[in-house]
């Protein structure tokens, strides 16, 4: 169990937690350790072979504290690979500290920070743009039931059970999404992944998000050195978004494969150097944020063909890209036909 450890301010602490072989005990030492002492899972992701995916619950702290704990997230992922599992955990340490669980998600208050992590919220069952803009409309309704707004979004997470056919519709969705609040001169582009990930029960969409307000803390967008922003070619997500909170920022990087400044996808064909073409542009960005590949406190690596995990592990760990706390998608097609992977991570990196 990888636990990666971090302070908003003197009230409340968070945990990052990688699991890269889960067992079945492995949730009840989670519970006694992180949550049974006060803590709250606000994201929950296992990873299971589908033989595992009829006892999900086994392997979930939700299931063995669910008044704590937002609903899993629970995709299908590779029969050759075992149980693997990631939890963001919040830890109050004064009693001013409000926690408010709801069954679509879960809100901490602190003097001064509101931060909001929703559950998995699906679309319907049936493939259409309408359904896709229903999930959104879950995100909207979770937010406001918790007094946040739209705007205060950071980041968001998109799976489609079939991207390459369906990624059009989900565009269309949030842009819809998008054209209800977003003011370009008041408002900044969340980070986000939109992946191909097979749920348990089948959904088309599985959307979650977090979101941040309050005066001791701040959201903005980050440039990318060596991307321009996914709006000049019409995708509504920023490539970073950071959020200063009194004694770390958090650092959302939104899923990142090897596209180039004008938007085209390079190496085509060769793993190793989108790889590598993909770590230098994650880096980079760290660097604009003051950190590097030691902050990472999570990360989820996307591979197209299964075939490719050891190369990718090689590649990963010559850069000094903390494998330990990274989740692998295998056999995962990106938003594009000819990208090979993509990688998401999330850091925590002290104010200095």
């Amino acid at each position: 169990m990888n636990v990666y450890q971090i302070f908003a301010d003197d009230a409340l602490s968070f945990d990052f937690v990688t699991i890269s072989e889960l067992s079945e005990q492995d949730p009840r030492i989670l519970l006694k350790e992180c949550v049974g002492r006060g803590g709250y899972v606000l994201q929950e992701r296992l990873l299971l072979p589908k033989p595992l995916a009829a006892g999900a619950q086994r392997f979930s702290v939700f299931d063995l504290e669910p008044e704590k704990c937002n609903a899993p997230l629970i995709l299908l992922s590779d029969a050759g690979l075992p149980p693997q599992y990631s939890a963001f955990l919040v830890r109050p340490h004064d009693s001013r500290v409000k926690v408010n669980k709801r069954a679509d998600s879960i809100k901490v208050e602190s003097d001064g920070l509101n931060l909001f992590f929703s559950a998995p919220l699906s679309s319907r069952e049936d493939r259409t743009t309408s359904s896709f803009t229903k999930a959104f409309d879950e995100l909207s309704r979770a937010l406001r039931g918790q007094a946040m707004i739209e705007a205060n979004i950071a980041r968001t997470w998109l799976y489609l059970d079939d991207i390459l056919s369906d990624y059009g519709m989900l565009n269309e969705a949030r842009e819809a999404f998008f054209a209800k609040w977003h003011h370009p001169e008041e408002h900044m582009i969340p980070a986000s992944t939109g992946i191909e990930g097979h749920a348990r029960a089948g959904e088309p969409l599985i959307l979650q998000a977090c979101a941040f307000f309050g005066e001791r803390l701040s959201i903005r967008q980050q440039a990318s050195p060596l991307q321009d922003e996914a709006t000049r070619y019409g995708k509504l997500f920023s490539r970073c978004v950071v959020v200063e909170l009194p004694r770390h920022r958090l650092v959302y990087i939104s899923g990142t494969a090897s596209i180039d400044r004008t938007g085209a996808s390079v190496h085509q064909g060769d793993f190793d150097r989108q790889m590598v073409f993909t770590l230098d542009v994650l880096l980079a960005i760290l660097r604009e944020t003051g950190g590097d590949f030691s902050h990472v406190g999570q990360a989820a690596v996307y591979l197209k063909r299964g075939k490719d995990l050891e190369k990718s592990r090689k590649i990963l760990n010559e850069a000094m890209f903390p494998t330990q706390r990274a989740l692998f998608h295998l056999d995962t097609p990106v938003c594009r036909d000819d990208l090979l992977c993509e990688i998401e991570l999330t850091a925590a990196i002290p104010n200095r």
